[in-house]
Parts: C-alpha cells; structure tokens; sequence
C-alpha cells in the first residue's frame, strides 16, 4: 500500500486548472488528501454583497452571522470546484470539512478573531477508511465543534495536522516555486537554523515567514520533510506523487 500524502492548494494554486487537472489524472490509485482554503472567493462574495473585510495580523475576522457567507465561498464554491476537477479526471472525490469523521478537534482561536478556530488530530479513523476504499478526500478550511458551532481555520494549519494525524509527507502548493535567497535564487533545502536566519534578515518575511515556520513545525510534528512549490512545476506530478523533493525541502529534524 503507498502512503499517504497531503497537498494544501493556496487561492492562487486553486486557479491553476490545467495543472491540477495533470495532477490528479496521474493521481489515480494514489492515497492523496488534498486541502484548501480560498481568501479570494471569500472577498470576492463579501464585496458582491457588501459585506465588511476586516482582518488582525493576517487573519480574517468571522463574526458568527458572516460564517454562513464564509462556508458558502469554502465548502461550496471552492470545495465543489476541485471535487469537480478531481471526478473529471477519475477519482473518487468527496467534498469534507476539516472536523468531518472527528478527525480534526476545533477551538476558538481568539475570541477578538470571532469564529476564527483552530484546530488539532483528533481522530484518523475516518481518513484512514476513505483512503482505503480509492476515495479522495477534498478538505475546505472550515470546522465544527461538538456544539455544532462552525469555525473559519486557517487551511495551513488544518493540512499540518492532517499530515501529523496520516504521518505523510506536505505539500504546500502556491503560485511561487519555493523559498527564494536574496538573490531569487530557489533555495532547495531548509532546517531550523537557516530558516532563522532567513527570518533574522529579512530574506523571508510576511507571509512566506509565516509559511516556513509552519511547514517546520509540520516536520517536526510528523517526522517528515514539508515541502513548498508552484503548481506550475514542470516536475509536479512526478516528483509530489513519489513523495519527493519539490521546491523547497523544510526538515525540523
């Protein structure tokens, strides 16, 4: 049996149909759970209905009358698309939350942020018997509480524990071909210390700071390398459904 493996598709990846169309055509047969968030498609319906964006240290605020537009934009919208692609190209598809089957456990992040959660392993149960039975499970970033309370994660860190709870090599998939050096160099493999220093000097900041630590923290987490690329990698489907390198390799151990 090959192992599993956990892509988590960004907004920009989410438009890259002709890649992700290659992908899971040669995805077939392969034990593949694929994550994704979708930012964009949550402005783009805020703004068509008027509605207010706010956002605190780069997280989007979720009050709770504003989740049902949220999980329109990411269970529906988004999640519907890249089933659609998937069946199109022959695998068996099923649109999740990241809390369907109890294998995430949510929590209020802050309540400030309102229904902004965040999430833990719970339960591998569930993925483990899809995934035994040729079904792709396509995760949107949001969860629910034993309440019954719907939550807006954060979709890196709901494919960092789903790699934690599978043990299975990550891809984060994006529009950038991986960590760039000063220079724009690819900068093909990282460990704690040079992400610290790429930090320390500015070399990476903002979001793909953000990115890296996460990505080590997964590798930590899990024992295996993390890795960050484009969908557009003329390598991406050989190298990602072998589990190996693709743009830039994280190890925390």
């Amino acid at each position: 049996m090959s192992e599993s493996i956990v892509l988590k598709l960004s907004g920009k990846a989410l438009d890259s149909t002709a890649e992700l169309l290659a992908l899971f055509k040669k995805a077939s047969g392969r034990r593949l759970v694929v994550v994704h968030g979708g930012g964009v498609e949550v402005d783009a319906l805020f703004s068509s209905l008027g509605l207010k964006v706010e956002k605190k240290d780069g997280l989007r605020v979720s009050p709770k009358e504003q989740m049902p537009y949220i999980s329109a934009a990411l269970c529906g919208m988004c999640n519907k698309k890249l089933q659609s692609l998937a069946i199109a190209c022959g695998l068996n598809a099923l649109g999740l939350t990241a809390s369907d089957g109890q294998t995430l456990k949510v929590e209020c992040l802050k309540p400030e942020l309102g229904m902004v959660g965040k999430v833990e392993p719970y339960k591998a149960e569930f993925l483990q018997m899809l995934l035994n039975n040729g079904i792709t499970p396509v995760m949107a970033s949001v969860a629910i509480d034993s309440k019954g309370d719907m939550y807006n994660v954060n979709a890196d860190h709901v494919a960092v524990a789903v790699a934690q709870l599978l043990k299975a090599p990550l891809y984060f998939l994006s529009d950038v071909k991986g960590v760039l050096d000063s220079h724009g160099t690819l900068i093909e493999n990282l460990d704690r210390n040079s992400i610290d220093s790429l930090v320390a000097d500015g070399t990476v900041s903002e979001g793909m700071a953000v990115k890296v630590k996460s990505a080590l923290h997964a590798s930590e987490l899990t024992g295996r390398s993390v890795y960050i690329a484009s969908v557009k990698d003329p390598l991406l489907c050989e190298n990602l459904l072998a589990g190996r390198r693709l743009g830039t390799s994280i190890n925390g151990q």
